[in-house]
């Protein structure tokens, strides 16, 4: 059945809206419950709604009733995986409305809280739920407790963790710098090494795995290949999507930074037949520092969803571990940029035309003190997949930018200027991890 007015309407007013010039919605409605299917852009946005009158439209996992029938397995076309471990639930607290899921807290009768993810979208190569329960079961314990998933037609709907109080690892690194440009110098503020440690025992457990889903590989030719044909994609993507930017001073900094991506990736290309033969392993494969909590001194890593607009990409692609550190560097760019912002009041482009060679050593000495720890703490398994890392970082650093480049024109946050200016720095010699 088509979808009421009204709730094409709650839909397009939530921020996990499918940010689609062109979608086909479809609803199904059963006794108030109500199925909503939308697809455009490649990808298929689904949620539950409570369609209790035109005015109260509700997210069904906002209800008790629902929320405890569907743990118990009293919803058609769900299946949910560990109610004993759970009990009912006797509240739930939005946290985060996200671009593609929502998080709760909830609490059951014993007033035990944990954290509920409820995913926007239907994907095949989300296996978040698979990850988090390896890392859980070997006992890894810098991630979020997995207690239980839910799927809706074998696709991964939602997952029960352990509730994590903190920080993003964001906050720390904005700090960092706002403190590191008033010239205040604080050892205490250094949360590098705890970073570096987790993300190589992190690595460290991966490597290990022997299911089909994390198992390692080996990068041949043809990965090379498909590597540098992702970068080429979303170049032409960009340059075919230049209308999607609102000012013709963004357009131009996009067409600077698209000459500087193909005259980077000209220059790598002869170098990256020497990762045929590198072990590729399940990663993270969306670390940035939001994704970092800092509880009491100690760092979970979340969100192991990979990135959403991977394109021409797929998630369940194993890749090499400089690619996770490609990310985190990336996004102490971001943070560098965000303190900036804060300090002065400026906009994002205003921000970015304050980096000069102070910050620049600030960002490079915040990189190699993670570098550094985290090579000292990976497997020696893992450590002889570095030996070309003047080759593979630079790739992935540029790698991570032109992803992150569409990911912000998609989502609209204004924050495509960050990209592209490192693209743009990144060619003119500025950039200490990369030396043309």
């Amino acid at each position: 059945m088509k979808c009421t007015s009204e709730i094409l309407k709650y839909i397009n007013n939530q921020q996990w809206r499918l940010n689609c010039e062109y979608v086909d919605s479809e609803c199904l409605d059963n006794n108030g419950i109500v199925f909503v299917n939308e697809k455009g852009c490649g990808e298929i946005l689904f949620s539950v709604l409570l369609n209790r009158s035109p005015n109260n439209i509700i997210l069904a996992e906002e209800n008790m009733e629902f929320l405890n029938n569907l743990l118990d397995n009293k919803i058609n076309s769900f299946d949910f995986s560990c109610k004993n471990n759970i009990g009912r639930i006797i509240n739930i607290k939005p946290i985060t409305y996200g671009n593609r899921s929502v998080i709760y807290e909830i609490f059951n009768e014993y007033n035990d809280r944990f954290m509920l993810k409820i995913n926007k979208r239907l994907e095949d190569d989300n296996i978040e739920d698979i990850i988090i329960k390896y890392l859980t079961d070997v006992g890894y314990n810098n991630i979020p407790k997995y207690y239980c998933s839910i799927k809706h037609n074998n696709y991964y709907y939602g997952l029960i963790t352990e509730f994590i109080e903190g920080e993003p690892a964001a906050t720390y690194y904005v700090n960092s710098a706002i403190r590191y440009i008033k010239k205040i110098r604080s050892s205490s503020e250094v949360i590098g090494y705890n970073i570096a440690k987790s993300l190589a025992d992190l690595h460290n457990y991966l490597k290990e795995c022997k299911n089909d889903s994390c198992k390692s590989e080996v990068a041949n030719e043809k990965t090379i290949e498909k590597w540098i044909n992702r970068i080429e994609w979303r170049m032409k993507w960009i340059r075919d999507n230049l209308d999607i930017l609102q000012y013709q001073d963004e357009k131009s900094l996009a067409v600077e930074a698209l000459d500087s991506m193909e005259d980077i990736l000209a220059l790598l290309k002869p170098d990256l037949k020497a990762l045929v033969g590198k072990q590729l392993m399940r990663i993270h494969g969306d670390l940035h520092l939001y994704q970092i909590i800092v509880s009491n001194n100690k760092i979970y890593f979340t969100d192991f969803e990979g990135e959403p607009y991977k394109y021409p990409g797929n998630k369940l692609e194993k890749e090499m571990p400089e690619r996770d550190l490609a990310a985190l560097f990336r996004s102490i760019d971001y943070t560098a940029v965000m303190a900036l912002q804060l300090l002065y009041g400026n906009s994002i482009k205003e921000s970015i035309g304050l980096i000069n060679n102070d910050i620049l050593n600030w960002e490079y000495n915040s990189y190699k003190e993670i570098l550094s720890h985290y090579l000292n703490n990976i497997s020696d398994q893992i450590k002889e997949n570095f030996t070309q890392m003047e080759i593979s970082l630079p790739f992935w650093l540029l790698e991570r930018a032109s992803y992150e480049i569409i990911y912000e024109m998609i989502v609209k946050t204004g924050y495509h200027l960050i990209p592209m200016s490192y693209i743009i720095r990144m060619k003119e010699g500025k950039e200490k991890l990369f030396k043309i």
